[in-house]
């Protein structure tokens, strides 16, 4: 057999038993949701092919959108813009990007993936508190082993730095949606690519099938365990035992959501703290932001309706209550809510969350 098609169909053979992961136990009995599954699986896929096989030359990196209206990549925030590169601990780069229109920016370097044994390190990270912004928004961030300490601009490279991930957070979609992407270029140039080989190839799907299986088993499994029955349709902290890799100026709120098909979740909480960004995420049971193109799936510190108490009720519900801040489930019968609390000095708000029949909505206080 062709080495080339023998490599491709271990690919193909590899994803085909990926499929069983959305089997896993407490995974409900439900064909739709599993297809659902399925099509996530295929969206990590598409990713991991475009990252490990496409823009995986830490000598000419390129950046990778990690979230779009289609690809959704581990409870994804329609607010947040991420943009990824592979890079190398040995090499200087420069970044151009922008925050335009932005509430707020943070670029972290980390060293390993999900789908090493050692999991990632963040080694480096900047805010837009820190860096140099142009009045229009632009910044250039450097990336170099060599210490730079007047240079706020500038993130430190360890020797097992791989990666380089760009967060942006926006309150407006449109903005976000227009949101161009950043640049990355190594120094010096390591010039054209060299052609394409039987060795890229091998490699390449080896890690994309690493990085698919290692990345939703890791939210089916491990994020996502069968919820605990007198936890569904709560709202808790969410624990971070370092896993996460999230900036320490970022903490959440979640909770799984069950709902018959005349039953809605009222969430009630106080922003009244103050946070340079909170929001509201409805994600179906796969951690997959439900379809923000033409429902509402996110509710900001900019977009809510507050009460004249300043604070806010949120209502998830099958179908439109006719009333502020609905987050729309379109027909899923269970997923997960969440809330991102950036940059405050105010402890994490507590929510509270009940069930309650939808035509008694109004009657709720």
């Amino acid at each position: 057999m062709d080495p080339s098609v023998e490599v491709w169909r271990a690919y193909c053979q590899a994803m085909a038993d990926a499929g069983e992961l959305v089997l896993a136990a407490g995974t409900p009995d439900d064909p739709d949701l599993r297809a659902e599954g399925i099509r996530a699986l295929s969206r990590y896929a598409t990713f991991a092919l475009e990252k490990c096989l496409e823009r995986s030359d830490p000598e000419r990196p390129d950046f990778v959108e990690y979230q779009t209206t289609i690809r959704k990549y581990m409870g994804d925030n329609p607010d947040q813009a991420y943009f990824w590169a592979i890079i190398s601990g040995d090499r200087s780069y420069r970044i151009n990007a922008t925050m335009a229109g932005a509430v707020a920016v943070e670029v972290g370097v980390y060293a390993g993936d999900y789908r090493s044994d050692g999991g990632r390190r963040l080694v480096d990270a900047v805010e837009d508190t820190t860096l140099r912004v142009d009045p229009d928004g632009a910044y250039e961030l450097l990336l170099t082993p060599d210490p730079q300490p007047d240079n706020t601009n500038h993130l430190r490279l360890e020797p097992d730095a791989s990666s380089v991930l760009i967060r942006t957070y926006f309150t407006d979609r449109d903005v976000r949606l227009a949101h161009p992407r950043p640049s990355i270029e190594a120094m010096p140039s390591a010039g054209p690519a060299p052609p394409f080989t039987l060795d890229q190839l091998r490699r390449g799907l080896e890690q994309a099938v690493l990085y698919t299986t290692g990345s939703f088993g890791w939210w089916v499994q491990t994020r996502k365990p069968p919820p605990i029955e007198e936890l569904v349709n709560t709202i808790q902290p969410m624990p971070d035992d370092g896993d996460l890799l999230t900036p320490d100026n970022v903490r959440y709120l979640f909770g799984d959501w069950e709902l018959g098909p005349d039953e809605a979740l009222v969430v009630d909480f106080d922003p009244s703290g103050g946070a340079d960004y909170w929001g509201w995420v409805l994600l179906t049971y796969w951690g997959e932001s439900v379809d923000w193109r033409n429902r509402t799936a996110v509710i900001n510190g900019d977009t809510a309706v507050r009460r004249d108490d300043g604070t806010v009720r949120l209502v998830v519900a099958h179908q439109d209550p006719d009333m502020p801040n609905w987050l729309d489930t379109a027909g899923h019968p269970t997923g997960s809510v969440s809330l991102r609390w950036f940059r405050s000095d105010a402890p994490l708000p507590t929510a509270d969350a009940r069930v309650v029949p939808f035509d008694q909505l109004r009657t709720v206080r």
